[in-house]
């Protein structure tokens, strides 16, 4: 098992891991790395290390061995090293033991201070042994998911509560029934609003294909978690869905609509986490409209309010300019009748908006909506995908993209050339430019980076 073990690390990886056993060791992997070998999946971004020595001498060590470290000044709790490869890990860091006040600092202390158990493994580098005081191998091989310590496990970090289900989505594992019911109970008032989207933006990242995935879901929204989660949308969970044959609540029928969406229709033009994220959003927008014509109001300012409100949600979570100018073009949208006509297509592509992720929304919310045979179903199946065709075809033929539509910013560029601003910048980004405009798919930073490789061994000078 040791052998294996460290086996099953790239080999780049692990001589990287002997030099720095060698230069601040003894280390021990923690976290991620140790799940991911055990299970034999890629290891992801970040790699964990922990080490007894203090962070000022690992610092010293890594810059004098020609390490590109940062961080591990006065009262910082980690160190980082980026690795230049672009492969996975992107990132190596470098923490030390946690430990309770009063208590030795150890590698079993620092476990205890770990959320799962599944995360609450250690390997000593570069032979081992596997340390695993909370069985958290025998919980990965069984397919469950428990926190280290029961209640007192949130109270360290009440988002421990959403890793208990993103963890549990993310490994198709079964939650502690009472370890869930301590999550959904749980109060996130002190924790930052970003950091409970950047655990949001995970959980819509995953296919949530699978029943058990689905309910899952659907529990974690309708618990208080959910609601603590979006305070906005609470009025949501008990309110009928106007038109609704089966008394489905306005939320029951949004989180049908986000699970029914299991892919972007084009990855450039908007993420399946930030279209589903969209779809979170929508039923403000969808019920806003519903309840001023049951009412018979004309109320101009209806829609404007709840686009602030959105907005508001959207700057509370963090969201980039750019992710909030995507998610609002298509909620500003969704009065639009379907299917679009190639007039209304080609205004929605002239105002840069989403317009796959439009149709998407509105295909999938309206569709839920309605009471059709199976032959009407299908009808309507296959003029989404005509509809989609359609978007696919004027975009190719009408739009340019410019360079702020490029999937990497001007400073990944000069990162990847390794050059200072200048001339060549921008005619980088036109030669880009051309080659994404015939295949959209290529405007992805993988793809960009490889393509810049290719245009660094063409020059004749850098």
């Amino acid at each position: 098992m040791v052998s294996s073990l460290r086996n099953g690390f790239p080999p780049f990886i692990a001589n990287l891991l002997d030099q720095l056993d060698q230069l601040i060791g003894p280390i021990h992997l923690v976290g991620s790395a140790v799940r991911n070998v055990l299970q034999g999946c890629p290891l992801s971004n970040d790699l964990n290390i922990l080490t007894p020595r203090p962070l000022e001498q690992c610092l010293d060590a890594l810059r004098q061995a020609g390490h590109d470290a940062v961080g591990g000044g006065g009262g910082e709790k980690s160190l980082f090293v980026p690795l230049k490869g672009w492969e996975k890990p992107k990132t190596i860091e470098i923490s030390k033991f946690r430990h309770r006040p009063a208590q030795t600092p150890t590698i079993e202390e620092d476990l205890l201070h770990r959320d799962v158990t599944v995360n609450a493994m250690a390997y000593a580098w570069p032979d081992g042994p596997l340390i695993d005081p909370f069985n958290g191998r025998g919980d990965l091989d069984s397919g469950r998911i428990r926190l280290v310590n029961g209640e007192e496990t949130l109270h360290g970090d009440p988002l421990r509560a959403v890793r208990l289900f993103r963890f549990s989505l993310q490994l198709s594992a079964v939650p502690n029934p009472e370890d869930l019911q301590h999550c959904t109970r749980i109060s996130l008032d002190q924790v930052p609003a970003e950091r409970i989207r950047v655990e949001l933006d995970r959980i819509f990242s995953f296919s949530l294909d699978s029943q058990r995935g689905r309910e899952l879901l659907f529990s974690l929204f309708d618990s208080d978690l959910g609601t603590a989660m979006f305070p906005e949308l609470k009025w949501s969970q008990h309110l009928p869905l106007p038109g609704s044959l089966n008394k489905c609540s306005v939320w029951h029928h949004t989180v049908r609509t986000l699970l029914s969406i299991t892919c972007s229709p084009r990855e450039e033009d908007i993420s399946l986490l930030d279209l589903r994220w969209t779809v979170v959003l929508a039923g403000l927008v969808f019920h806003s409209k519903d309840l001023r014509n049951l009412q018979k109001v004309e109320d101009r300012g209806g829609h404007e309010r709840t686009i602030h409100q959105i907005t508001s949600i959207l700057n509370r979570y963090g969201f980039s300019r750019r992710r909030q100018k995507k998610i609002l073009n298509i909620l500003n949208n969704l009065g639009l009748g379907f299917p679009f006509s190639d007039r209304a297509l080609k205004r929605l592509l002239g105002e840069a908006v989403p317009i796959e992720g439009l149709v998407t929304v509105i295909h999938h919310w309206k569709r839920g909506c309605w009471d059709s045979n199976l032959e009407e179903k299908q009808k309507t199946e296959k003029e989404y995908a005509r509809v989609l065709e359609r978007c696919r075809g004027l975009r190719q033929s009408h739009t340019m993209l410019r360079s702020d539509d490029l999937a990497v910013s001007g400073g990944d560029l000069r990162e990847i050339v390794r050059r200072g601003p200048g001339p060549w910048l921008g005619e980088l980004q036109k030669w880009l430019l051309v080659w994404i405009g015939e295949d959209f798919t290529r405007n992805n930073p993988d793809s960009i980076h490889r393509k810049v490789l290719e245009w660094i061994a063409s020059q004749d000078k850098l």
